[in-house]
C-alpha cells in the first residue's frame, strides 16, 4: 500500500517535474533523439515513476501493477475527480 501512495504521489508531481527536469533532459536528448514537444510530459511522467520505483525499493514497499496503477490514478487524479463531482452533482439536481 505505502508503494501505490509513492506512485500517486509520483504521477501527481509529474506538471512539476516538468519544467526543472524534464525539459533539460529533453534538451540533452535533442542532440542523439528527437524529442517532441508533446513527449516531455511523458518525460516527465517516467522520470517520477522511477523515482517512485527507487523510494518503493529502497521502502521494499509496493508491487510493479500497483506502482503502474498508483502512477496513472496520481497522474489523472484531478480530472477523474472531476467526472465524479460533475456525476454526483447532476444526481443531486
Amino acid at each position: 500500500m505505502f508503494g501505490f501512495l509513492i506512485a500517486v504521489i509520483a504521477g501527481a508531481a509529474t506538471p512539476k517535474l516538468e519544467t526543472p527536469l524534464a525539459r533539460p533532459l529533453a534538451r540533452a536528448l535533442r542532440e542523439h533523439i528527437p524529442v517532441a514537444a508533446e513527449e516531455v510530459r511523458v518525460l516527465a511522467f517516467m522520470i517520477a515513476l522511477v523515482c517512485a520505483a527507487v523510494l518503493c525499493a529502497l521502502f521494499d514497499a509496493g508491487t510493479p501493477l500497483g506502482l503502474a496503477v498508483g502512477g496513472a490514478l496520481g497522474y489523472f487524479g484531478q480530472r477523474v475527480w472531476r467526472v465524479i463531482a460533475r456525476e454526483v452533482e447532476r444526481r443531486k439536481s
